[in-house]
């Protein structure tokens, strides 16, 4: 018979897997439909597996302790988005100022404006404060909300349909608008719909999706850095 520790990991494996192939199938969905941002992989991808954990009842904390792995990878992925913005450095540089400061107003803004639309309505201190982290990448939302008060479980929640979205509504948000520069889409998607954002991004043009990973990276960090900061002199 196998032993505890074996079950585990067997359990792991077999959890990491059923995901991933779900979201190969959402992906597969998702070109197969003209890879339009409405029919985004996560939108099936959430779908689907919510089915599954459904019928198969294995609630959410058990699912999230068993995919422990995949969380953990998010982190390594956020990182080696460094090699295409690497890619496009020289651009960067030349825009300077004109880049950064989008992002500081951007990260800025975001916060505060969710904390605006809920602020007078009756939720708890940490459901709010949890939206505060809504426009940075997930190992940092879960991190920051911790610090300031937050649930870092609902963060999560609250920063992929942030990031769903933004890369939903971004193409005809950008029509709508006549934005049609590269550097200013992708710092638009990446500061304020994080990595789902930036991986809309790259599915525009590698330039779109190397500005979209400087926004997501500088805004996380500066977030990740303000918040706790604030919340500390506040209290």
């Amino acid at each position: 018979m196998l032993s505890a520790s074996s079950n585990a990991v067997l359990s792991a494996v077999f959890w990491c897997a059923i995901t991933l192939a779900v979201y190969l199938a959402s992906l597969f969905i998702f070109r197969r439909l003209g890879s339009r941002p409405i029919f985004h992989p996560m939108v099936f991808c959430i779908a689907i597996l919510a089915v599954i954990l459904f019928y198969t009842g294995v609630s959410v904390e058990g699912y999230q302790a068993k995919t422990g792995l995949l969380t953990w990878l998010l982190g390594p992925a956020t990182v080696a988005l460094a090699i295409p913005l690497y890619s496009q450095l020289s651009s960067v540089k030349q825009n300077g100022v004109g880049v950064l400061l989008p992002i500081v107003i951007g990260g800025l803004l975001a916060p505060i404006l969710a904390l605006l639309v809920v602020y007078f309505l009756p939720m708890e201190a940490g459901v709010k404060l949890s939206l505060l982290t809504k426009s940075i990448t997930t190992p940092l939302a879960i991190e920051t909300s911790q610090h300031i008060g937050g649930i870092p479980g609902l963060a999560v929640v609250i920063v992929i349909f942030t990031g769903i979205v933004g890369a939903v509504f971004a193409s005809s948000i950008y029509r709508l608008l006549r934005i049609t520069s590269p550097q200013a889409q992708g710092l638009a998607l990446g500061t304020v719909a994080h990595a789902i954002g930036t991986a809309q991004g790259f599915q525009m043009s590698q330039k779109v999706g190397a500005f979209a990973t400087l926004g997501l990276c500088i805004n996380g960090v500066l977030t990740a850095i303000v918040l706790p900061v604030i919340f500390y002199i506040v209290s």
